[in-house]
């Protein structure tokens, strides 16, 4: 993957984490799969629902093992501003006492990729960029999983319909490009088409097998914005996890959640 790709999908990072502004089309029904949404449509309308205001949003990472229990929690801060100029995405890793420990910067300055800067310690030391598949700071997040990267691969299909979280989703099949780092031969993606949002993606390896899982795990809406509040990054076959909890959000500066993330939507 090209680090124009990753930079696209890091500023992207909303999409799941963030906003998506609300949209009330019918509900799907199980029709024929020949007039099914073209899987494209779908993730352009995933990515054309980002709020068009900058965005900051703060959440806490805990690492589970299989059983549940909490090893480690991480801070996670991601102050997006799409349509800005330049654009900008910054995200920083802290620890749990608010001491920064890792950053990564992506500016449009002009069109093509974006600039990189990637930071480590406090205060913040400038260094190469990392590898952007390792995991963060012993989760099983790594950058390009935040960055869900996988809504710029080519060639996807719609292949089914499925409910998550009591909603209908339509099921996307995502092969990776030729050369792809990281193991994956492709993702499924489960997008809710009422809303625009991505409730849960899967990438498997050549055999089939899931290698990572990403649910959300509750939602709700606020004002006009539809939220996600919780998800789980599961890691297979060790069934290791982390959760990314939501605190705060704000929206051109003003606070739209704060607290605890909300019920299961």
């Amino acid at each position: 993957m090209t680090r124009w790709t990753t930079g696209c999908a890091l500023l992207a990072l909303g999409t799941m984490l963030g906003t998506a502004r609300a949209a009330f089309d019918d509900e799907p029904s199980l029709r024929p799969d020949a007039s099914w949404p073209d899987a494209s449509e779908l993730i352009r309308s995933v990515v054309a629902a980002l709020p068009d205001v900058p965005v900051l949003i703060q959440a806490q990472l805990q690492s589970k093992d299989r059983r549940g229990v909490i090893e480690g929690v991480l801070n996670a801060e991601m102050r997006l501003d799409w349509c800005g100029q330049p654009p900008t995405a910054e995200y920083l890793i802290r620890d749990a006492f608010g001491a920064e420990k890792e950053g990564l910067r992506l500016t449009w300055a002009d069109p093509g990729p974006p600039a990189f800067r990637y930071t480590r310690g406090a205060p913040p030391v400038a260094e190469e960029l990392p590898d952007l598949y390792r995991p963060i700071e012993g989760t099983d997040i790594s950058w390009v999983d935040l960055s869900l990267s996988f809504l710029w691969w080519p060639g996807g299909r719609t292949v089914g319909l499925e409910k998550i979280k009591g909603r209908l989703c339509y099921i996307v099949e995502l092969p990776a490009p030729p050369g792809e780092a990281g193991g994956y031969a492709g993702v499924r993606l489960w997008i809710e088409p009422r809303i625009h949002m991505l409730l849960q993606a899967a990438a498997y390896d050549a055999g089939g097998e899931v290698l990572r899982l990403v649910e959300v795990k509750s939602f709700k809406k606020v004002r006009d914005l539809w939220l996600i509040q919780n998800l789980d990054v599961q890691t297979f076959p060790g069934r290791h996890r982390t959760s990314l909890r939501v605190r705060h959000v704000a929206v051109s500066g003003e606070p739209i959640v704060e607290g605890e993330g909300g019920e299961d939507s």
